[in-house]
């Protein structure tokens, strides 16, 4: 009979092998083999308590069974009682030093006590006794994915889950490692095959979460996630995977409001934090971004990952001196990582001190061969120094790489400079042209303006504000972007440049009303419109009582009687130049996120009708208009600048 029910046992019918064992104890209390078996099956059922006292009366009516007194252990060992399960073990084997699982036993022990040497040790003397040890195997295995031997690793586990198939852990360790190894297919089906045994495995259901997002099953890693937040001690993770999806559909304010609360219940979450950092500087929340750096590495100092994510965006930020400092900080705290020192040639070439980056990034190349930006540096040394075939061999290299979509946009945007300066321009057209293919495109329509358009224009205007926002704008091609950059670095001057990226600010420039606006706005719509444009600019950090310029990076002249009216006196600083000079640059350099540069007539097009947009504003009553010409005011700020100056 009870050949039968462990039968039914090891086939999982759980119910019928349990009610078997009791009415086996019922009749044959003394039974040690039917306690062992039940108090087996109440463990496999978490039922530890009962499964414990099963155990402990089968170990006192047969204490020389070593395989009784081995499953008690087992269990002082999930009670965390690692003293007891040692003595206990320690007493089997001085019974019978072959006894199986004894060794292992004590192997996950010293993991636990974080004594790897001995519990390899331990393991392997399991395995000459067993070499089918199943947990034997899988503790090596598990031990090698920890260190980083990944196929080692793989070896080992596969083997393990073949003998123990019904091990949640082993199919949880073999996820890890294969998803490791790239094999993500098989890694998902091992994390399914880890919570089909135990659904409770919270580790398998957010590696399978992870598995599901990096493979675009979108629904279905949100769906493990939120499974995930029920379980009691899973809630950060949870909140950070589920922060993983909404920054994979590019929901980044949910995504940020994932990381927040997830942080706040594991505040030390390095990766977390650097991931709600991307969030918000891809929102345009920089400022909040630096806060957050600077927050963590006041109670974690000398984080290198978050020291690097500050480093990194301050030199976005146009903040190259911060940047510098950062970077060099951590090369003389880490003079055998190449990385710093390739980010300070980076640095260096931004700051014009070529020769300088030229020299770090030769100390660097051989130890970090395969770092696409520092290959690009060279390049762009070489096409500087004239070894336009050294540029080139450089630029071929990148192809064996998996590289970022900008990298790619900087290669192409390169391989067409040195077929420009070959005069080759079937070449420099059609790889500009694929430097910006990858971008997406959603350049706004700008139609004909009415005849009567610029004398409406004309019209007295309202009395001019005490201190009213300038307007910055310019066309692609026009450099207004780094005129933004010269006015960003301006003192008491506070540019607002969230219009670039998204989410934009709510109000009348992001939402127009050109319909309601064409025939004149009445003082309560402009002192409504003006409310709301200040509130949103505080809530992106601005102080209205500076002096703020709104780059408004979609222009529509029918802006211009909206301004006039709800901002009387405002500036607007019309950045310049020549149409050829315009198209060529936008072909070559490109410009703001949307504005990609896909087909060169709709493109020629279409600057010819915005430029259209740009001229009314000359007629402007009540308007403080000031054209800029780029070239000049870059080459030469100080002298060019004068009447810039004055309107800020």
């Amino acid at each position: 009979m009870l050949q039968n029910l462990a039968r039914l046992h090891s086939e999982g019918q759980l119910d019928e092998a349990e009610s078997g064992y009791r009415a086996l104890l019922a009749g044959e209390p003394d039974n040690v083999d039917a306690l062992h078996l039940l108090g087996l099956l109440r463990r496999q059922r978490q039922d530890l308590a009962e499964a414990r006292r099963l155990l402990d009366r089968a170990r006192r009516l047969a204490p020389e069974r070593g395989d009784v007194a081995l499953e008690l252990a087992g269990l002082y060992f999930l009670d965390n009682d690692l003293v007891g399960a040692r003595v206990l073990i320690e007493a089997t084997i001085r019974q019978n030093p072959n006894q199986p699982g004894a060794h292992t036993l004590l192997a996950r022990i010293a993991v636990v006590d974080n004594d790897l040497p001995k519990a390899e040790s331990l393991f392997r003397t399991a395995l000459r006794s067993n070499e089918n040890d199943a947990h034997a195997i899988g503790g090596l295995g598990r031990l090698m994915l920890d260190r980083g031997e990944t196929d080692k690793a793989l070896a080992y586990l596969s083997r393990a889950v073949e003998l123990a198939p019904r091990d949640a852990g082993m199919q949880f360790a073999l996820a890890r490692a294969l998803v490791l190894r790239g094999n993500r297919a098989f890694g998902e089906q091992a994390a399914r095959n880890a919570l089909a045994i135990a659904p409770e495995l919270h580790g398998a259901r957010y590696l399978l979460g992870q598995v599901l997002l990096e493979d675009g099953k979108v629904d279905e890693a949100q769906a493990a996630f939120a499974v995930l937040s029920e379980a009691p001690g899973f809630q950060a993770i949870a909140r950070f995977g589920l922060g993983d999806v909404a920054r994979h559909q590019r929901r980044l304010d949910q995504a940020i409001e994932h990381y927040r609360a997830g942080l706040a219940l594991q505040p030390d979450q390095t990766r977390a934090v650097q991931l709600l950092g991307a969030c918000l500087v891809s929102a345009a929340r920089e400022e909040e971004a630096l806060q957050l750096y600077a927050d963590f590495l006041r109670r974690h100092p000398e984080t290198v990952a978050i020291e690097a994510a500050q480093a990194e965006l301050l030199a976005q930020l146009g903040d190259e001196a911060g940047a510098l400092a950062l970077w060099q900080r951590l090369a003389q705290r880490r003079p055998n990582d190449p990385i710093p020192l390739a980010r300070l040639a980076l640095l260096h070439e931004r700051g014009g001190d070529t020769a300088g980056a030229d020299r770090l990034a030769e100390r660097v190349a051989g130890a970090l061969p395969d770092d696409a930006d520092l290959i690009l540096l060279r390049a762009r040394s070489a096409q500087r120094e004239g070894r336009d075939s050294d540029a080139l061999v450089l630029l071929e290299s990148l192809r064996a790489l998996n590289l970022a979509p900008l990298q790619i946009m900087q290669a192409a945007h390169q391989f067409g400079v040195l077929a420009d300066r070959r005069n080759d321009v079937q070449m420099a057209v059609p790889a500009w042209l694929e430097s910006q293919a990858m971008l997406p495109t959603q350049i706004h329509e700008q139609p004909a303006l009415p005849a009567d358009f610029a004398a409406a224009l004309a019209a007295p205007a309202p009395a001019a504000l005490a201190n009213p926002p300038i307007f910055l704008v310019g066309l692609p091609g026009s450099m207004v972007e780094r005129v933004a950059a010269l006015l960003h670095q301006q003192p008491g001057v506070q540019l607002l440049r969230d219009r670039a990226f998204a989410p934009a600010r709510r109000d009348a420039f992001a939402e127009p009303d050109f319909a309601g606006w064409s025939n004149g706005i009445d003082a309560a719509t402009a002192q409504a419109v003006r409310e709301q444009w200040q509130a949103q600019a505080q809530a992106a950090g601005a102080d209205t009582d500076a002096r703020v310029v709104d780059w408004l990076v979609r222009w529509d002249a029918r802006f211009l009687p909206l301004i006039r009216q709800a901002f009387p006196g405002a500036g607007v600083v019309i950045v310049g130049r020549d149409p050829r000079d315009l198209l060529l640059n936008w072909l070559a350099y490109g410009w703001m996120p949307g504005f990609a540069f896909h087909d060169a007539a709709a493109a020629a097009r279409w600057l010819n009708g915005a430029a259209a947009h740009l001229a009314p504003a000359a007629a402007a009553q009540g308007l403080n208009v000031l054209h800029v010409d780029a070239d000049a005011l870059l080459n030469d700020p100080a002298g060019s600048g004068g009447a810039l100056a004055a309107l800020l």
